[in-house]
């Protein structure tokens, strides 16, 4: 018989962890262009009703990737040590799940268009539903990487596969095939992610399940699970009502607006996460430094994602009709108004990573659920007015919800509201006084919608810079620092001596 190995995790280096942020942030950084670039081209060459058709699909077949795992991934990642019969264990479970699923999806696809009246969601939702198996093969090996940090492997797996996607929904789309092009980034990427991970993971499941095995995982799995699938619900349930009470064409416009918005929020967010979870879960005992790696990771998200919203505020008119066209200049302010809410999730989503690093998960799944419950009424209470009416209402409930999520979370580090906000100080003066001077600018300027988005991009990257390096240098030298040690130090010296 085969030795069961055991497998322990080791605490992160600096190195590791600096290894890990330089391959995120350029994977994030190259992933943010190709799909900006793709939006803008799909945008094109599609037309709203074929955006809305996915949202509605999406909203049902996005929901199984929360469940697939259930939740065992995070807690491969989160132990201290695991055995090779427990990893196989969950892999074949996960296997299990995949197949279940995808036959679940492609059953209950007829009911699903009959759901929202519209019969052309039917053959959407049972060609997604095969994308369940297709990831359930990946799932095990992105958590073995994510263990041992290997970030280069997944960030090369994930640039990979949303090329290879992408090229398959243009080429479909110029083809004239409307919303099967969007059906097809997806399932392509998610097969090369697949492929990719057999090829870098270095692992490979034994032919054994031992129920025992993970049952020793579920305790942590499960309520990460259910805390993912309430966060998906809230995140979604605006997807649903809209496409059910609205309309296609209205959804369409609603979801490339949360998807612009949400670009940069995610982006921003998952580099500094999916570097983050494991990282806190080997110091989980000393609260004092879980504390002070969660505060820098929030002061970088801030410092990017706070001048990309606040700019978006002030140049969404000339961004909308620049990049995605006229027939798109409904998508305006919405983008406005998600764009605040923006600021908050990007920084917010780091509380659940700071909770799951520390094992409270039941905590973590009581403040999910007042969260979705809260923005799942703001929904239904913006219906009335329209898709800027439910903009309008999540985006108020999310700042009070997400404010409080966020107390809950300082409590459990010794910390308190003042010694956040202190933290974020410099970085929201910088990015509140650079939006206010190029929407000056903006209002006084008479040119073209693109180029005032040109001068305005430009004038105010650089304005910020300047502001950044006078209000919160030391978050500028912590983001220069993640470069390599040539390229960081030779912009040191140029922006600090």
């Amino acid at each position: 018989m085969e030795k069961d190995s055991r497998h322990s995790a080791a605490k992160p280096k600096r190195g590791q962890v600096f290894s890990g942020l330089r391959w995120s942030g350029a994977s994030q950084v190259l992933q943010q262009v190709l799909n900006l670039g793709c939006s803008v081209v799909l945008a094109r060459l599609l037309v709203p009703e074929d955006f809305g058709l996915l949202a509605m699909a999406s909203v049902f077949t996005g929901i199984v990737f929360f469940v697939l795992d259930l939740g065992l991934g995070a807690a491969l990642v989160q132990r201290e040590d695991i055995q090779d019969r427990q990893i196989s264990s969950v892999f074949w479970l996960n296997v299990g799940m995949g197949l279940s699923t995808t036959a679940a999806g492609i059953g209950l696809s007829w009911s699903i268009a009959r759901f929202y009246g519209n019969p052309a969601v039917q053959p959407i939702v049972a060609l997604l539903s095969c994308n369940f198996l297709i990831s359930a093969l990946g799932r095990t090996q992105t958590s073995l990487l994510m263990r041992q940090m290997n970030f280069r492997a997944l960030e090369l797996r994930t640039l990979i596969a949303q090329m290879g996607g992408i090229v398959a929904a243009i080429v479909l789309a110029a083809a004239d095939l409307g919303v099967w092009s969007l059906v097809a980034r997806i399932l392509v990427a998610g097969l090369v992610e697949t492929i990719m991970l057999w090829t870098v993971a270095g692992w490979r499941p034994r032919f054994e399940f031992c129920w025992s095995e993970v049952r020793s995982l579920i305790s942590f799995g499960n309520e990460v699970l259910v805390g993912n699938v309430l966060l998906y619900v809230g995140r979604t349930a605006d997807n649903l009502l809209i496409g059910k009470f609205i309309g296609t064409t209205a959804l369409g416009y609603y979801a490339l607006a949360y998807n612009v918005m949400m670009l940069p929020v995610q982006r921003a967010a998952q580099m500094l996460g999916s570097v983050l979870f494991p990282t806190l879960s080997r110091m989980q005992a000393d609260v004092a430094k879980v504390k002070q790696s969660w505060f820098r990771a929030s002061r970088l998200i801030a410092a990017v994602t706070m001048p990309l919203m606040f700019g978006l505020i002030v140049l969404a008119p000339q961004f909308v009709e620049t990049v995605y066209g006229q027939k798109w200049l409904p998508v305006v302010p919405l983008l406005q108004i998600l764009a605040f809410s923006g600021v908050v999730q990007s920084l917010s989503r780091l509380n659940s990573t700071v909770l799951m690093s520390l094992g409270l998960v039941r905590l973590r799944l009581k403040l999910t659920f007042i969260s979705v419950t809260i923005a799942i009424g703001s929904f239904v209470a913006g219906l009335p007015m329209g898709i800027v009416g439910v903009a309008a209402c999540f985006a108020s409930a999310n700042f009070l919800t997400e404010l409080f999520f966020l107390y809950k979370t300082l409590a459990c580090v010794d910390s308190n509201l003042g010694e956040y906000l202190h933290n974020l100080s410099g970085v929201f003066v910088a990015a509140g006084a650079m939006s206010l001077t190029v929407f000056a600018l903006a209002s006084q300027i008479d040119l073209s919608a693109k180029a005032t988005l040109g001068v305005g991009v430009l004038f105010g990257g650089f304005l910020y810079l300047i502001l950044l390096r006078w209000l919160a240098a030391a978050v500028l030298k912590e983001a220069l620092g993640i470069l390599p040690d040539r390229v960081s130090k030779s912009w040191i010296k140029l922006l600090f001596n």
